[in-house]
């Protein structure tokens, strides 16, 4: 490379190194010993990071398991003593069920007559059916006196209310200020009936805290069974506020983020039970889908009050209630932070000590063979020396045009060859822009590629005409982004090839193949007078279409070409059968069809250099599957042969025939959309289009004779 660049190339650099001899290290030397010094110390840094990591992995699992039982334990533990509170809140119940005067009229009242409306209008008692007497005392007054004692007694129990039911679900004695029935409570009441067990009902929450209703059935005054049918319920309602406080407040000795939350599920619904607070029941969710089995299994999820908790619930044997420990996961992770901060401590001195071991070791290494490294780099940068001036030889015979480009557009290098190219010595080319080598619109176009290089951090490979020593020359340009040693984009690499021979060759080969076409389409039209201009005509309207349509510039140069030589075939069909003024037999379409074939036998050794014909070998196939020669359907015929098959129908149904007269454009594009089953909607839709243009008019303007 010219020294007066000042531009290397290190990937050529290392190319051409490779034949050098690196630094020698003998086995068991300097090199083989940092070698090992390096895998001990990766090996005990992969420790240092594994075993700590184990440690804290088993803490954890062991700290949850932990967890786990004193969660358990306090849950179950917690769930037996408010069970237990329950069944002593059931006790002074029992004083009304077992009560002679309670159950007496309440047996009275199920054997009265079973409209309690009956009562009010003074219907008597039965006869007793051991002395046979009439007792003349109504139901009805005995009402107030039983209200008055289920009164004093609901007074006395510490119980807000208290009710007594019939098998109806009906209250016919309340105690003074008792709310009236409501509908979950008389069903209730149905179902102890049904039952004959105490059942608890669901928590109210009233103005008054929270309220438990108990429902013991009350069985007839004459038997002696616990196990007869109940006559009646004894409905005690009793204030629960404060106990539940009570349970629900810390005890001593609880860990910092642990509380006991209460949960109740009424009709497939969970509430968190919160005695003092408004509301006191409140909706959760979560929890309630997963009451699963004998308790809600322990588990990190969102917590009640919000945030992450750990937590375990166990059913009560009463109500429909749950006991949920639970101890909030910052504090879980308090406690694991504590043996994490110790163990990384730890690991983190290890790995220093091994640190500081490594580097003394190193320091000494590097002390005894620093003059053996200097004078090996010394050897080193004599050969790289030598590279250069081979690699500056070989840079001055290239005959392509390499140059480098700074941000701001003028070149910073350029090769002999590309300086010679321009008429100027290297020295005096450095500085000047492509709009001072190529001109102005040249250059504008060349300033696109470098932006599209520097976008995509790839090459780009653009194809120029420009005047260079006064003459056009066609040059092939790659552009290369050039990154700095920090990795940066400084620069573009433009490497530039003459293609002028290749070009004008190519475009000798064109010329060729056009005058071939010209040819073939000449003799179809002296052959049979009618197709005389079609084949243009279709290219015409091919051509336009599939621009209307955003073809490649591939696909449109396919359908033109094919449009041009889409008759030739017809060569190898009969005169009589091209010119026959009636419909052809059977026998005569499949010789008409046979066309293709002739047409495949004439290209095919003709070289295109794209899908000519293929798709003039398609244009005759149909979306129906109905088309030939080869029957395809829908998108197995290329946009190109949908295109040129469509044209063909629309440019021979306006032209004459031996057989017929043309017809309009309007008409032959009705025929073709309502045939929408064998032709591209979009087709037919871009062809209409261009039949309306004034290029269409213009195709067509050879046609208003015929």
């Amino acid at each position: 490379m010219d020294s007066a660049a000042g531009v290397e190339s290190p990937g050529a650099i290392n190319l051409l190194s490779s034949d050098l001899p690196a630094t020698e290290a003998k086995p068991g030397g300097p090199r083989a010993l940092m070698a090992r010094a390096i895998w001990v110390l990766a090996i005990i840094a992969t420790l240092a990071v594994i075993v700590p990591a184990i440690q804290i992995y088993n803490e954890r699992a062991s700290l949850l398991t932990d967890l786990e039982r004193r969660l358990g334990i306090l849950a179950r533990g917690r769930a037996e003593v408010i069970d237990t509170w329950l069944e002593g809140l059931a006790h002074p119940v029992d004083k009304v069920v077992n009560s002679e005067m309670f159950r007496l009229f309440a047996t009275e009242v199920d054997l009265s007559l079973t409209d309690m409306a009956d009562l009010a209008a003074g219907n008597r008692r039965p006869k007793a059916e051991s002395s046979g007497s009439d007792i003349s005392v109504p139901l009805s007054a005995q009402i107030p006196f039983m209200s008055q004692v289920m009164t004093d007694f609901a007074k006395s129990e510490g119980f807000a209310s208290g009710h007594l039911i019939n098998r109806r679900g009906v209250a016919y004695v309340g105690s003074a200020g008792a709310p009236e029935l409501g509908p979950a409570q008389a069903e209730l009441a149905a179902q102890v009936v049904k039952s004959g067990v105490l059942r608890y009902g669901p928590l109210r929450d009233t103005a008054g805290g929270l309220i438990l209703d108990i429902f013991a059935p009350v069985r007839s005054a004459q038997s002696g069974s616990d196990r007869a049918s109940p006559v009646g319920v004894a409905l005690l309602s009793v204030p629960v506020s404060p106990r539940l406080q009570q349970f629900l407040a810390p005890p001593p000795l609880t860990e910092p983020g642990e509380r006991l939350r209460l949960l109740q599920f009424t009709d497939g619904k969970a509430y968190e039970i919160a005695p003092g607070e408004t509301p006191a029941l409140r909706p959760v969710s979560g929890l309630a889908a997963e009451r699963t089995g004998p308790v809600i299994g322990f588990a990190r999820r969102a917590g009640l009050a919000g945030g992450s908790v750990y937590s375990v619930g166990a059913p009560l044997s009463g109500p429909g209630w749950w006991a949920v420990q639970e101890i909030k996961a910052e504090a879980m992770s308090q406690r694991l932070g504590g043996f994490i901060a110790t163990v990384v401590t730890l690991a983190v001195l290890v790995i220093l000590a091994i640190g500081a071991v490594f580097g003394a070791f190193w320091w000494r290494l590097a002390n005894e063979h620093s003059s053996a490294l200097a004078q090996q780099y010394r050897r080193l940068a004599a050969r790289i020396e030598t590279q250069k001036h081979l690699l500056d030889s070989i840079n001055n015979t290239i005959t392509d045009h390499i140059g480098l480009k700074g941000p701001d557009g003028a070149y910073r290098y350029l090769n002999p060859a590309f300086a010679r190219t321009i008429g100027k010595d290297v020295d005096q080319a450095i500085g000047l822009d492509d709009a001072a080598i190529y001109g102005q619109g040249t250059a504008a176009r060349l300033k696109h590629s470098d932006q599209r290089a520097l976008a995509s951090g790839a090459a780009v490979t653009v194809n120029e005409e420009v005047y260079l020593g006064g003459k056009p020359r066609h040059l092939q340009i790659t552009k290369i982004p050039h990154r700095d040693d920090s990795g940066v984009f400084s620069g573009i690499v433009a490497v530039t090839r003459d293609v002028t021979e290749l070009v004008e060759e190519q475009k000798k080969r064109e010329q060729a193949v056009r005058q071939t076409v010209s040819a073939l389409v000449r003799a179809v039209e002296l052959r049979d007078p009618y197709l005389a201009g079609h084949s243009q005509r279709v290219a015409g309207f091919a051509a336009a279409v599939a621009q209307r349509l955003g073809a490649c510039p591939e696909d449109i140069a396919t359908v033109e070409i094919a449009a041009d030589l889409s008759q030739i075939g017809k060569l190898g069909v009969p005169r009589e059968i091209l010119n026959k003024p009636g419909r052809l037999t059977p026998d005569e379409i499949v010789q008409m069809q046979s066309h293709l074939d002739h047409a495949a036998a004439v290209l095919r050794g003709i070289e295109f250099g794209l899908p000519v014909l293929e798709t003039v070998m398609a244009m005759h196939e149909r979306l129906d599957g109905q088309g030939y020669p080869a029957g395809l359907s829908g998108e197995h015929i290329s946009l190109a042969a949908r295109i040129l098959g469509a044209c063909d129908v629309f440019c021979a149904r306006l032209e004459p025939r031996s057989y017929r007269r043309g017809i309009t454009a309007a008409a032959a594009l009705d025929i073709l959309e309502s045939n929408a089953e064998r032709y591209d909607p979009r087709v037919i839709t871009a062809l209409r289009e261009v039949a309306q243009s004034v290029a269409g008019e213009k195709l067509l303007a050879d046609l208003g004779s015929a």
